[in-house]
């Protein structure tokens, strides 16, 4: 449900100047494999990735908000491990990196790894059109908050920096409990070796309120982008000891569509309980996510 629509007394329908929500939300992946395309999936093990996620949001005035938040990840890889050096038992017969990287922490040994991800900040300006249609550019950054692992299958992330102009329109049907909200980011990324992960990034929404408590909603996701596919980082990885491998996590595309459903429900005067499940309909050069779980609970304030 659109944030814009928590506050039915002001006439602008956005939250007055000084208020806000802060939120922590958990959500859990099971992996099963790489997918190539569409059409094919190859075994390259199977892990699950949990995180928790902090974020907060603060209106300057009844248009303008800022947005900040961060990630703790923690995740679990079963399968052919990534190998920073050959001194772990489970490297010793795995082709030695040219030149090895004693700085990078080996995580692929059965058991979970945890750190924070990216910071990301950004600001946000809430216009209403018309009466119940609310628009809302936005631009956010994400920044690595430390120099933390990128190469191994229970990596937290990618560690590049991110920055996203963003649009995004929601409207509530006339004399109907039905909404949509549609957002489109292109996101720039930094250069990591000759190339860029830019992508484009669609995110589809349609919602139900049930009740003054209870709303259902039905998403879809998109990203679709720059990058090496899997494909292409073949030849350039043979031997897989080289820098295109150290990198090949940040350097390809991951290009997928998902779809889900969820429920968020305002229980108590300043909190909302949110849950969603979601599964990939479609991947190319990409982890092939079985399914996602997610809840959140949100203070307004």
């Amino acid at each position: 449900m659109p944030a814009a629509w928590a506050d039915e007394g002001n006439p602008s329908g956005t939250p007055a100047a000084g208020h806000g929500s802060i939120s922590i939300g958990y959500q859990q992946t099971y992996v099963d494999g790489l997918r190539r395309d569409s059409h094919t999936v190859i075994d390259a093990g199977e892990g699950t990735m949990r995180s928790l996620q902090l974020d907060a949001q603060y209106f300057l005035s009844d248009r303008w908000s800022l947005h900040a938040g961060i990630p703790f990840v923690s995740n679990v890889f079963h399968g052919s491990p990534h190998c920073p050096t050959t001194e772990p038992v489970q490297c010793r017969n795995t082709p030695a990196l040219n030149p090895q990287h004693p700085e990078s922490r080996f995580q692929d040994d059965d058991r979970y790894h945890g750190t924070w991800q990216d910071w990301h900040f950004g600001a946000s300006y809430h216009a209403t059109p018309r009466p119940g249609w609310f628009l809302t550019p936005s631009l956010t950054v994400w920044i690595p908050s430390h120099n933390y692992t990128f190469f191994s299958n229970a990596a937290p992330g990618q560690r590049i920096w991110k920055l996203e102009p963003a649009l995004e329109l929601a409207h509530q049907f006339d004399f109907t409990n039905l909404y949509y909200r549609a957002r489109y980011g292109y996101v720039l990324t930094e250069k990591v070796l000759d190339t860029r992960m830019s992508h484009h990034r669609l995110e589809l929404e349609l919602g139900w309120f049930i009740n003054e408590r209870l709303t259902a909603r039905v998403f879809t996701i998109g990203k679709k982008g720059d990058g090496y596919s899997l494909q292409e980082l073949g030849p350039l990885t043979a031997g897989r000891s080289n820098d295109y491998w150290y990198h090949h996590d940040q350097i390809v595309k991951h290009d997928f569509a998902e779809a889900g459903i969820g429920f968020d429900y305002h229980f108590s005067s300043p909190y909302t309980l949110s849950a969603a499940w979601h599964d990939m309909l479609w991947g190319e050069s990409v982890i092939n996510f079985r399914h996602a779980i997610e809840v959140r609970l949100t203070r307004e304030f």
